[in-house]
Parts: structure tokens; C-alpha cells; sequence
């Protein structure tokens, strides 16, 4: 049968799909999102409102239904509870033994005492009057009354509204050609919330870049670029912005480095009358500056994982439908590495908002004391343990929006996505060889992102390094190893570090026996209630330090574990409760990775459970366990939040991080920036060794390394 023979085929219009398989210009892809962002806004909100009004319905029904006929609903509830409770303690009996029954009560008594607990006691002094104990909204009625926390303050007086707040974001200087960037003053809530999304999209945009650029191109120097992207990591914003600060004043060494540039561009645009100024950032905008080359680590390091674990096969098959380049990457490759995307980027907001280290840093400006951490900061911590209850107040909003971005990171990754992770090794990732020209082209790209990138990180190790440093010239004077003294001639200082050590030590300690035990009644045991758990031990990654110290204060303050000026047990157990999420996931990643039959084939044998586990199950998962464990330890030697808060109320037990604070804040021989840059160096130099040697050990699993 020749072709014109054949049935008529009939011709048809490009689908919707085979459309979005077609490549689009940048133009044309910005102008039909632009144009369909409302569109989409609309659907979102529609099916948002339809499923709420659906569960809503069935609330209804549900609560009619059971009034319809009491006794007899209540009797069936009451026989499904006997039946669920029955079949509960039958399944807990059939794989609970002596050992686990002793794991289980031993990590939910840990987590209860000294996480849920007090976050329920900063709830209750919340909603609660000091003097009666009676329920009340008054705390919160006084705090958006404030105008440090809320813009739109009620005045009884004039019976309107007042609105306080800077909209002036900036400031410019004609006589000194200076820009001063501040941002704008909305008040704490408002400040903290448009803070961390800034910060989020920027995170977002250069973790993404990098990641897709490590994970999809071979070029000269990868190995390099992808060790150098793990340094923003290596230190919490507080240490970073302790550099930056220095380098981003008004004589700072960027305005330094880009004077000449500068001259030469205004000497053309000077007849224009557009000269190009000096840039100063202080307060908020200093804040998303910092914040954002911290965080966008890890929006990468998720984003890398997610990209290397996608399957080949799914993006040839878009390819032989016509999809290239943009196309894509905007309808196959990204989708499909969303999941690793959002949990960073939901994580980088939760941490944006309850970091306090940064606010602290740059508090010589309004703009920074009128975030939310600041202001739980500046009500909790005082030296007498005096407990305001503002500070438990902000603390609730603080505790709410990590919860509700806690969530969400589950909604998108959970601890079972070490699955997927290990089996990305049944194929090869797609990369592609590029030419030295475009490796050429593509490092002019990346060395300038780099060096943006590591800012914080190098301006610290300057400032540590720095003596006399003149305002007009670019590098100091003078290079001395003499501010590195404060680490051994300080008393109070040599004392903070051999305690963090120690702290940080026993912690570890406790983390690795509990959490050990925590991954594997998740990963070995089906027990009722085994995801609530999973959602407990994973759960502190998420919650603001700054409102678990708090709660300690309402808890435990002026009692046996917690005396006036001796935090250090509190300490201790923050640091367990607060980097517990660490070993537990990169102890589960080992089990996900142990075939489960070599515990059987022990167990057929003759060994008891117990005698498997020390036998077998400890030895295989050792070196995801240690790995764990160096991370647990390393992020309790840097935290910053419950150390800040706790340390003040005992400064003979508080750790290095809290002096660091302090010997900024201080003037004299051992006070000031380039001392404080010591202490961060110090911790920076101990993080690289530590994630390092991590790194190496999980491997593909270093998602690890974020908590996620």
C-alpha cells in the first residue's frame, strides 16, 4: 500500500503540552508568566477556598451527624478507640523489646522536658496574666500596640489610627557622594517577614544557579568551585556579619576596590548629572545582604542533591518532543528538582527570621533592633533573669511561623527522600564537556558571583589579620597575629572556648545514643505512632532557638537545673535538642542503605534483637553515625541563639559564642571587631574540618549536612 493509499491522517493543533515542549524566548517566557500570574493567582485561590470549604462541610456533617443520635455514635467511637488500642498495643508488643522500649521513653523524655514542654510554657505565659493566671490577650494586645513591633498603632486619644513607620529606604549624601541603604522601618512583624523573603529569593537565585551549573556541566576547576560553594556555610551569619560589617562601611574595602571604576564612570556621567555614589548598608538591608551569602548554601546543597537524582531518560524524552534549552529546563529539569528547591528555600525563611547574631551585629541602626529575634532578645535577656512578657509574646510569632514553614518542608521532602537520593546511582547524571571558550566565559560569570559569595567568610579572616588600617587604603597597613592573643590572654575568653568544647562534647555524646536509637525505630520498627516521632526529632532544625531558651527562662529559671548564673546544664541540653536532627538523619540515610536482611539472617541465627543491633546494626551504620555526629558537634560549638540568651544570665558558664558578642561590643586591648574576628576564624577553621571530613564520609547523602 503506497502512502497515498493509506487512511487520511488527520492534523492537529499542537497540544498545550506539546506547546510548552517548544523552546521560548526569554521575552516570551517572562511576558506569559507576567500575563498569566493573575490567572494563576485566581485558580490557586479558588481551589484553596473549595478544599477548605469542602473540609469545612464535612466538619459540619460530621458534627450534626454525631447530635443526631448521641449514645449511639458515642458508643461507636468508643469501640473504635477499644479496637485501634487494642490492635496499637498488640503491634507494640509484637516488635517493641526491652532495648527499644528503653530508646523509645528515652528519646520522647529528652524531647519532652526540654523541647516540648517549654515551648508550651512560653505559650502559656503568652496567653496568660503573671499576677492571676488568668487566660488573657492582653500581651498581645499590648505588643501590637507597640510601634517597634507593629505600624498601625490605635491612639484613644484622636480615636484613628497612627502609622509608624520609615519609608525612606535610603539616604543619599551629595557632599560625600554617598548612598546609605537601610531599608524600610515597618515595625518587627513586618520587618522579619519582608526580610526572609528577600533574603529567600536571593538564596534561592544563587543556590539554584550554582547548583545547576555543578550539577549539569563538566569544566576546568569543578572540583574547586563545588568546595568553594560549601565555605558560606562554614560560619552563621553573626560571625560573618561581624567582617562584613567593616567591609561595608562608608571607608569600607568595597567602596575601596570600586573607587577607581567609580571615578572613571563619573567623570562620563558627571555632565549627566547621575554620578555614581558610594554604597553604605546598615540595618535591614545589611541584614539581607549577610543573610543572604549565608543561606543560599543551603538552597544549593538541596538543589545539587535534587538535580544529580533526576532521571536521565525523563529530559531526553522532553528533548526528542522538541523541548531545548530554556524550555527545558523551565518545564522537565526544574519541576522535577522542586522538591530539594523548596525545602531549602522554606528553611532559608525560617532561619532568616529567627536569626539573632545578625541584628545584634548591626543594632547601631533603629532598622535592626526592630526585627522579631532582636526584640525577644532585648526582653529575655538581662543579667539579673529578669522575663518580660513581651519577649514570650514575639516568641509565639516566631513559633509560628516556623511551624507553619516546618510544614510545608514536609509537604515537600521528608526524611524517607534518602531514597531517592541513593538510588540516584542506578545512572549516570547528564552532564555535558564544555569547551574553553565557554569555560572562559563561564568563569568570568562565576568568579565575581564567588567573590560575592565569600565575602563574609574572607572579610573575617582580614579583619582577624588586620592592625592599623587607614581610611584610604584598600588592605590594612599593617598584618599582626597579635589580635589572635584574645584566645589565650583573655581569661574569660580562653575559659568560653575550653567550655564550648566541653559542652559541645557531652552533647554529642547524648545525641549520638539517642539519635542512633531514634533512626532506627523509624527505619527498622513499625510502631504506632512512628511518624509522629519522625516529625519530633526532626522538628528542632526548624524551631528559632531564641524561642527554646525562652521557654527555659519560664521553665526552669531560679530552679535546681537552671541557677541564677548557672546555665551551663540548659546549655548542654539546648545544644543536644537543637542539632539532634543531624545524626539522626545521616544515621537513618545508613539504615535506608543497609539491606534489612542482614539483620535477619543474625537474628535466624540465634542472636536477640538487642545482640543484632550492638552486633550488626551499629557497625554498618558507624560511619553514617559518626558523620552525624561531627556535624551535631560542630553546629553546637556555633550556635547562637540559646547561647546569646542563656550566656547572659551567667557569663562565668557562657560559651564562645556569647564572648564573641561581647569582646565586639567591647573597647580596650581586647575589645573591638578585629578581636571578635579571632573567635570567628576559629569557628570557621573548626566547621571546614569537620563538614570536610563529612562530606567525604556521606557522599551522596550530604543533604545531611542541612538537617533536611
Amino acid at each position: 500500500m503506497t502512502a497515498s493509499e493509506e487512511d487520511p491522517v488527520e492534523v492537529q493543533e499542537p497540544s498545550a503540552i506539546d506547546s510548552e515542549m517548544v523552546p521560548d524566548s526569554i521575552r516570551d517566557s517572562l511576558t506569559s508568566s507576567i500575563r498569566s500570574a493573575p490567572r494563576r493567582f485566581s485558580s490557586w485561590t479558588s481551589g484553596k477556598v473549595r478544599s477548605s470549604g469542602s473540609w469545612v462541610k464535612g466538619g459540619i456533617t460530621r458534627f450534626i451527624g454525631f447530635f443526631r443520635n448521641p449514645v449511639a455514635n458515642s458508643r461507636q467511637a468508643a469501640s473504635q478507640i477499644r479496637t485501634r488500642s487494642k490492635s496499637g498495643w498488640r503491634q507494640l508488643r509484637r516488635e517493641m523489646d526491652s532495648l527499644t522500649w528503653v530508646q523509645l521513653i528515652g528519646v520522647i523524655a529528652v524531647f519532652a522536658l526540654f523541647l516540648i514542654i517549654p515551648l508550651l510554657s512560653v505559650v502559656w505565659t503568652s496567653f496568660t496574666d503573671s499576677d492571676t493566671g488568668v487566660f488573657t490577650l492582653q500581651h498581645f494586645i499590648r505588643l501590637f500596640n507597640d510601634s517597634n513591633i507593629w505600624p498601625w498603632v490605635y491612639n484613644p486619644v484622636t480615636g484613628n489610627t497612627d502609622f509608624f513607620a520609615n519609608l525612606t529606604p535610603a539616604i543619599y549624601d551629595p557632599d560625600l557622594n554617598l548612598l546609605v541603604i537601610y531599608g524600610w522601618d515597618l515595625g518587627g512583624v513586618l520587618n522579619s517577614i519582608y526580610v526572609a523573603i528577600l533574603v529567600t529569593i536571593f538564596s534561592v537565585i544563587l543556590g539554584v544557579f550554582f547548583a545547576f551549573i555543578v550539577a549539569r556541566y563538566d569544566f576546568f576547576g569543578k572540583k574547586v568551585i563545588r568546595t568553594l560553594l560549601i565555605f558560606p556555610i562554614l560560619a552563621t551569619p553573626f560571625v560573618g556579619a561581624i567582617g562584613i560589617k567593616e567591609f561595608l562601611g562608608a571607608d569600607g574595602f568595597i567602596n575601596k576596590l570600586f573607587e577607581p571604576i567609580r571615578d572613571i564612570l563619573n567623570m562620563v556621567l558627571l555632565p549627566l548629572g547621575a554620578p555614581i555614589p558610594a554604597i553604605w548598608l546598615r540595618g535591614l538591608a545589611a541584614i539581607i545582604f549577610v543573610q543572604s551569602l549565608s543561606f543560599f548554601s543551603l538552597v544549593y546543597l538541596n538543589a545539587y542533591s535534587s538535580f544529580m537524582s533526576i532521571d536521565p531518560s525523563l529530559e531526553e524524552q522532553a528533548e526528542n518532543l522538541g523541548a531545548q534549552g530554556l524550555g527545558l529546563f523551565r518545564s522537565v529539569t526544574f519541576p522535577l528538582a522542586m522538591p530539594g528547591v523548596q525545602a531549602g528555600a522554606i528553611l532559608t525563611f525560617i532561619l532568616s527570621i529567627e536569626d539573632l547574631g545578625t541584628p545584634i551585629v548591626f543594632q547601631d541602626h533603629v532598622s535592626a533592633r526592630n526585627t522579631l529575634a532582636f526584640q525577644v532578645f532585648n526582653n529575655v535577656a538581662t543579667q539579673a533573669g529578669g522575663l518580660d512578657p513581651k519577649g514570650p509574646t514575639i516568641g509565639i510569632l516566631l513559633l509560628v511561623f516556623a511551624l507553619v514553614g516546618f510544614m510545608a518542608i514536609r509537604k515537600y521532602t521528608a526524611l524517607r527522600s534518602y531514597d531517592s537520593g541513593t538510588k540516584g546511582g542506578q545512572w549516570n547524571p547528564r552532564t555535558r564537556r564544555i569547551s574553553r571558550k565557554a569555560t572562559t566565559l563561564l568563569y568570568c560569570l562565576l568568579v565575581p558571583l564567588l567573590f560575592l559569595a565569600l565575602i563574609p567568610q574572607v572579610s573575617v579572616i582580614v579583619l582577624s589579620f588586620a592592625g592599623t588600617w587607614s581610611t584610604d587604603s584598600l588592605l590594612p597597613d599593617v598584618w599582626t597575629l597579635d589580635n589572635y592573643q584574645v584566645l589565650w590572654a583573655y581569661p574569660d575568653v580562653t575559659q568560653s572556648i575550653y567550655l564550648t568544647l566541653i559542652y559541645g562534647a557531652i552533647a554529642t555524646v547524648v545525641i549520638v545514643l539517642l539519635g542512633a536509637s531514634a533512626a532506627y525505630l523509624i527505619a527498622r520498627r513499625d510502631i504506632p505512632g512512628k511518624t509522629a516521632l519522625d516529625l519530633l526529632v526532626t522538628s528542632p532544625i526548624a524551631l528559632p532557638g531564641i524561642v527554646i531558651a525562652t521557654g527555659y527562662f519560664t521553665l526552669f529559671y531560679n530552679t535546681p537545673i537552671f541557677p541564677v548564673g548557672g546555665p551551663a546544664f540548659l546549655i548542654i541540653m539546648s545544644y543536644t535538642v537543637r542539632k539532634f536532627p543531624f545524626t539522626v538523619r545521616a544515621a537513618y540515610a545508613g539504615l535506608m542503605s543497609t539491606p534489612v536482611v542482614l539483620e535477619e539472617a543474625s537474628q535466624n541465627l540465634g542472636a536477640s534483637r538487642n545482640r543484632t543491633f550492638f552486633k550488626i546494626t551499629m557497625p554498618l551504620i558507624g560511619v553514617s553515625v559518626l558523620a552525624g555526629s561531627l556535624l551535631s558537634y560542630v553546629y553546637s560549638v556555633s550556635e547562637v541563639s540559646t547561647s546569646l540568651i542563656l550566656g547572659s544570665v551567667g557569663r562565668e558558664q557562657a560559651p564562645m559564642t556569647f564572648w564573641t558578642a561581647e569582646i565586639l561590643d567591647m573597647t580596650g586591648q581586647y575589645g573591638g571587631a578585629n578581636n571578635a574576628a579571632c573567635l570567628g576564624v576559629l569557628m570557621m577553621a573548626l566547621q571546614m574540618a569537620v563538614i570536610t571530613v563529612t562530606t567525604k564520609i556521606l557522599g551522596a547523602r550530604s543533604s545531611a549536612i542541612t538537617g533536611i
